[in-house]
This record gives structure tokens, sequence and C-alpha cells, in this order.
């Protein structure tokens, strides 16, 4: 009778196996859930780390979103500005971007189709669901926009972006680089422009 009192006392012990096996069966929780949240793709822009500024324009041919192949070259003559921009999943930009397609949209509408002025827009969007169709729609982006991410390397944004994510590059007629913006006002980079065009 006693020994059955002591034995309903007694805590059950657990066997050794079950408790290495639920902190086996834990940690591999843990573990799996880490791994599916590293595989994840970033909503953010991807990184665009600055070269060193470019002392003549780096050429490379590029598709606008629309799907027409053009080369920076074939602008020879005329004034150009590159932007660089990254684009996140789902469209997500930098405040930087939001304000420089602000600026420029205010740019093109006093160059763009009235003097020899090209602007170009280099997004850097790696993610499938990047939407720079929405982007164009959302800024009035009428100017060529094309994504440096579509060969799979990031070889203009590297080149021209010395102020990182957001720089704009002016391009004299003389295919010579004459200035590069972390930011710049649509009022100076119009007056900028003026000077390349002699006006």
């Amino acid at each position: 009778m006693q020994q059955e009192r002591e034995a309903e006392r007694k805590p059950r012990k657990w066997p050794k196996g079950k408790i290495f096996g639920a902190l086996f069966m834990i940690i591999l929780i843990f573990g799996v859930y880490g791994a599916w949240r590293y595989t994840q793709p970033s909503t953010e822009p991807p990184p665009i780390n600055p070269a060193n500024p470019l002392q003549t324009p780096y050429e490379f041919a590029l598709s606008d979103i629309n799907g027409t192949q053009f080369s920076l070259d074939s602008f020879r003559g005329r004034v150009i500005v590159i932007h660089v921009m990254g684009v996140g999943c789902h469209g997500k930009i930098y405040p930087v971007n939001d304000n420089q397609l602000t600026q420029l949209k205010t740019v093109c509408s006093g160059f763009c189709g009235k003097e020899p002025v090209t602007l170009i827009t280099v997004a850097v969007a790696t993610c499938p669901s990047s939407d720079l169709e929405q982007i164009r729609a959302t800024y009035g982006v009428t100017w060529l926009l094309g994504n440096d991410y579509a060969d799979g390397k990031i070889d203009i944004a590297q080149e021209y972006a010395a102020q990182g994510d957001g720089t704009i590059v002016l391009i004299d007629k003389s295919f010579r680089i004459s200035g590069s913006y972390s930011t710049i006002t649509a009022s100076t980079l119009s007056t900028q422009i003026n000077q390349l065009l002699g006006t």
C-alpha cells in the first residue's frame, strides 16, 4: 500500500530517447522555418554598388520595356540623361527614385520631342514581380525605360551609379560625361541641359 502511494507521488520520467526526439523536432521546425524565410525574395530594391566615376560613357545596348532595342551609341550628338534606379519586388523603389522620376517627368515635358535630348532610366529589377509597367504608368514615364538585369547582369548600373541608387548622369553632345548627381531638381537639370545644348 505504502509502495503504491510512493509510486503515485513520484513524477514519471521521460525516457531519454523521447527527450532527444522532442528536442530534435523543435530544432528541425525552427531550421525549416529559417530556411524558408531565407529563400523568400526580398521586396527591397537590389543594392547598386557605386563604381568609380566614368571619364567616358560606358556603351551599352538595352531593350525598352516595350521591346524596342536601342544602344547608347545611337544617341551620339544629343544630350543624354541616364537615371539608374533599383526596383524591388512588386515595384518597390526608394524615395530617392520617387523624387528623381518626378523631376525627370518635368524635364521631359520641356525637352522630349522638342530638343535633341534623350532620357533613359536604367532599372535594376531582379525580382519577377518588379512591375516596371506600373512604375511607367504611375510616374508618367514617356522616355526610355529598360531593365539592366534582363540579361542576368547589372553592368550598366554598376558603371553609371557613381552616386549609388538614383544617380543621374549627363552626357554632352560630344559624347563626354559632363556630370553625375545623387539628387537634382528639375530646374537645375534643365539649366544643365540648356548649357549643353548651347542655348
